[in-house]
């Protein structure tokens, strides 16, 4: 049994530790299975951390200055007792390691650190604690907005098996274009990858006067598709299917209905207009809260390029 911190760091060569968050919630287990689904051939290992710690209680009145010696054994070996059972039953099955880790502390935090050293981070949109009526936990919350490799967040209904087809959502935006380089690296040969640009046809309200400018769709579906080329090569040699779709609409609903036929939605984890780069974007956001298949939060690698203006022909996607 290893601490969380005590990972291999990642090599250019190596395909990477994928980090699983693992808390004995239905969530966390179907996000398991989706991992064990999807990492031959994505994955060097896979790594299981399970974070405790000890639960806090009201306390009587001091009496004095007296501390009490309390033992957190039992926590400690109930947490790693769950993750070595569990990284048996999945390793059976897998051919690359399974690790089992544990590490105390606040949960989001544990797989911060861990997936700073892995290439991949899959936890469960929630865990046992919180409010059932909730989609997304805290801590998937914290990790989606936080985490500095990819994210996936799989819900307890969704399907959790291979990848077949992809859906990335795209605005433009660096990040947009990190999110699909992303998608088509993730994607198995065979695979279909549809980037879809959603433009917003809602009119621009000033006083009392809307004004349209029909010519500005057709500017961004051109820029769209000259944008799309970039990975069209990149794609080719992977024996991955890219397909460009540009969508007339409101981006919240128009992906939600698109990724009813895709098994994984993609997005970056702010699009243009989002204020600050650890905040996830409204529409991000708003996906992860209402979308039902496993959704993959992708930041930006090179903060560079997270001051760089947005299209003059292309409609702000915060």
């Amino acid at each position: 049994m290893t601490d969380a911190d005590e990972s291999p760091e990642r090599t250019a060569l190596d395909p990477g530790t994928w980090v699983v968050g693992v808390d004995g919630s239905s969530c966390a287990r179907n996000a398991l299975v989706w991992a064990a689904a999807n990492a031959p051939g994505r994955a060097a290992k896979l790594q299981l951390i399970s974070a405790w710690q000890v639960p806090v209680v009201g306390a009587y009145p001091a009496a004095g200055s007296v501390v009490l010696p309390f033992d957190d054994s039992e926590f400690r070996e109930a947490a790693g007792a769950e993750v070595e059972e569990l990284a048996e039953q999945i390793g059976g099955d897998l051919s690359i390691p399974v690790e089992g880790c544990v590490a105390h502390g606040n949960s989001a935090a544990v797989l911060l650190e861990a997936s700073s050293n892995g290439s991949l981070l899959v936890i469960g949109s929630r865990g046992r604690g919180g409010f059932a009526r909730l989609l997304l936990g805290s801590t998937s919350t914290q990790c989606a907005t936080h985490a500095t490799v990819p994210t996936v967040i799989v819900r307890n209904d969704a399907t959790a098996a291979a990848t077949e087809r992809i859906l990335v959502g795209f605005d433009g935006s660096p990040n947009s274009m990190a999110a699909l380089r992303w998608a088509v690296d993730f994607a198995a040969p065979g695979t279909t990858v549809t980037a879809a640009w959603v433009w917003d046809a809602t009119p621009l309200a000033v006083g009392a006067d809307a004004f349209f400018f029909p010519d500005a769709s057709d500017l961004a579906a051109e820029r769209f598709h000259h944008l799309a080329e970039a990975v069209v090569a990149d794609a080719a040699a992977a024996e991955v299917v890219l397909e460009q779709i540009f969508i007339r609409g409101t981006p919240r609903s128009a992906l939600s209905d698109a990724a009813r036929d895709a098994d994984l939605l993609v997005v970056g984890a702010r699009g243009y207009g989002a204020v600050g780069a650890a905040l996830l974007g409204s529409v991000s956001t708003w996906l992860l809260h209402h979308v039902h298949i496993p959704i993959a939060v992708v930041p930006l690698a090179d903060e560079a390029d997270e001051d760089e203006e947005p299209p003059a022909d292309g409609p702000p996607d915060s």
